[in-house]
């Protein structure tokens, strides 16, 4: 039965000349990233509006020391390298086969494997940027978490630096580029998401209402498992397992 899917899913990938992947926390959990969403992720442990009234750009301004407290607690990560799924994406966008990955991630994962052609619609965690427009400067987490004080500065303008990331009350990066991105697609695969978050569920939605060429890879159901012609159930094979897999076929 799983071969079989497996058969039609490469099959369906074999016909694209432009499929497009959408990809959420599952294919980061993988490598090492925690879920926020999950099971035992902090939305779930510490209650969604608590971290929603935290991770907010009115906090951020408000009071960027509760911010930082909390943000340098959840949010500041031990470098991890990506999952055999990031690297398997990475060879097939190499091969012609994946034209643009449009992620929610903040990990930086996809392009650390190797992809070129990323859009992360909520930033860069690895990264934080300069509030003062003249400055604007970029440092890492590595420089920031040299930085000792619990909120940190520039040290070229002693501004308050802010994670390159979309804090609730903002708007996504590249709306427009990640929503023509999906409806151009003759496949889209997207993987690791239950697309409950918004506005880029919105996009998946609208694609399925137009075409029916939506594969879905997913540990648990989706809000648009119906509207798929594929669905993959992560369970007995992991996500990076099933690329791979997908990616034999396409070899052959």
């Amino acid at each position: 039965m799983v071969n079989n899917v497996l058969d039609q899913a490469a099959a369906v990938l074999r016909s694209s000349h432009n499929t497009v992947v959408v990809t959420g926390a599952g294919i980061s959990t993988e490598a090492g990233i925690p879920d926020f969403r999950g099971e035992k992720g902090i939305y779930r442990t510490l209650g969604e509006d608590r971290v929603m009234s935290i991770i907010n750009i009115s906090t951020f301004h408000s009071d960027p020391e509760r911010f930082y407290q909390f943000y340098r607690k959840y949010f500041i990560f031990p470098p991890v390298e990506p999952s055999p799924a990031h690297y398997t994406l990475a060879d097939m966008e190499k091969k012609g086969r994946v034209k643009a990955i449009v992620t929610q991630n903040i990990d930086g994962l996809h392009q650390k494997a190797g992809s070129k052609n990323v859009i992360p619609i909520h930033g860069n965690a690895d990264r934080f940027i300069c509030t003062r427009n003249r400055c604007a400067r970029y440092y890492s987490t590595d420089q920031v978490r040299e930085i000792k004080d619990i909120v940190p500065t520039c040290p070229q303008c002693g501004s308050i630096l802010k994670p390159d990331v979309v804090l609730f009350g903002e708007a996504i990066h590249n709306y427009v580029d990640a929503r023509e991105r999906i409806m151009s697609a003759r496949v889209l695969v997207v993987i690791g998401s239950s697309l409950t978050v918004y506005p880029l569920a919105g996009f998946v939605k609208e694609f399925s209402t137009f075409y029916q060429d939506l594969i879905i890879i997913n540990k648990g159901p989706t809000y648009l498992d119906h509207a798929a012609l594929i669905k993959i159930e992560v369970g007995e094979m992991s996500t990076g397992e099933i690329l791979q897999k997908i990616n034999q076929r396409l070899d052959n």
